[in-house]
């Protein structure tokens, strides 16, 4: 219990530390503050209202698998380290006391989590669709048989088996909640119990997977962390590099010559071949699509507008980076020609991204 707090009280001092010196008066006065405003006329024209916009036209087995499935990617931590192999590993009961106390703070965490998103979700299911009570019970504990199964496959199992494997438990979990009775319950229940016995008896009392909840939980540490060095242009050229990879096949030849057509194939380039400026891209369009699906129509013009500004100082940072590459110490290129080359890149995967998502919201509104 002792080491446990220990560590538990360092981490925090950590993330605070870092939201100290990261979070000025500008970031409270144009992004937290506005965020929480955001949040709170959101749920007042939502949930309050039960007016929960697209999201009513679609079945609720999507919106049903949609949270199994978010709770079964949620984080459970540790709290081993890397020299508990040499010191701590050697007392069995102190690393497992360690764990199980992990654990414990991992399921607390995590059920705070499963139980704003029900909270959430509870008026939608229940007023809107009419879910009986069992329907509901059956819901909450697939919840956490979800989360408690995907925790022991990510030890036993490999990557592609755990994939079909949570995908097949989602499923038929998602499909119990509609023919929930006493019978699916009373399994469902069942099931948490057998998972937090393996659990407890694979995971906790024995190192056999040491290395593998190590290597888990120094990356769940290092998360938030890594975010702010992913979307910090300052703290970004602190990263290591990774290894170089192979070159793919599409920009490999271009056809025209000038030094505008250069520069978009150069940008093009560079985003297709590094994977994190791809999926970063990618993130910010997919975390708005389901957004537009469940808010009023205003909310979800207002998001695209926000999406739209995102995109673009996504990538003038891209090409703000590009720029700054040594090579064009030797190789002069104009202003202008930057200037150019980022607006047709621009209308390539800014402009039209956007006009789809208006047109999308446009026949929503006028076909729902």
């Amino acid at each position: 219990m002792l080491l446990f707090k220990m560590r538990l009280q360092r981490q925090w001092k950590t993330h605070l530390s870092l939201f100290k010196n990261i979070a000025d008066w500008t970031i409270w006065l144009y992004l937290i503050i506005p965020s929480f405003a955001f949040i709170y006329y959101l749920l007042r024209e939502t949930v309050f209202k039960l007016n929960y916009g697209f999201i009513e036209f679609l079945h609720p087995g999507i919106v049903v698998f949609i949270i199994m499935y978010i709770s079964s990617t949620l984080i459970n931590r540790t709290f081993s380290e890397p020299a508990d192999k040499l010191f701590l590993i050697q007392s069995t009961k102190q690393y497992a006391a360690l764990k199980r106390w992990g654990f414990y703070y991992s399921l607390l965490c995590n059920f705070a989590i499963m139980a704003i998103l029900f909270s959430l979700f509870y008026p939608f299911l229940r007023y809107v669709h009419h879910f009986s009570f069992i329907q509901l019970t059956q819901f909450s504990a697939s919840l956490i048989s979800c989360y408690l199964v995907s925790k022991l496959s990510v030890l036993f199992l490999s990557k592609w088996v755990r994939f079909f494997t949570l995908l097949i438990l989602i499923l038929l979990t998602s499909v119990a909640v509609f023919y929930a009775n006493d019978l699916t319950v009373a399994f469902t229940i069942a099931l948490i119990f057998i998972g937090g016995i393996l659990y407890e008896r694979r995971a906790i009392r024995t190192h056999r997977y040491f290395e593998k909840q190590t290597q888990m939980d120094v990356e769940s540490f290092y998360r938030w962390q890594s975010r702010i060095f992913l979307y910090n242009p300052e703290l970004k050229m602190m990263k290591l590099p990774k290894h170089k990879s192979k070159s793919p096949m599409c920009f490999k030849k271009g056809r025209s010559n000038d030094s505008v057509s250069v520069l978009i194939e150069l940008i093009l380039k560079t985003i297709f071949r590094k994977k994190s400026y791809i999926w970063d891209y990618l993130r910010i369009i997919c975390i708005v699509f389901p957004l537009i699906l469940v808010v009023p129509w205003w909310a979800a013009y207002l998001l695209v507008i926000l999406m739209y500004f995102g995109l673009k100082t996504y990538i003038s940072s891209i090409c703000a980076e590009v720029k700054e590459n040594a090579i064009f110490t030797i190789i002069r290129t104009s202003d202008r020609d930057w200037q150019l080359a980022f607006k047709k890149i621009q209308i390539y995967i800014v402009n039209s991204v956007t006009m789809a998502y208006v047109a999308l919201i446009t026949c929503l509104l006028l076909f729902f």
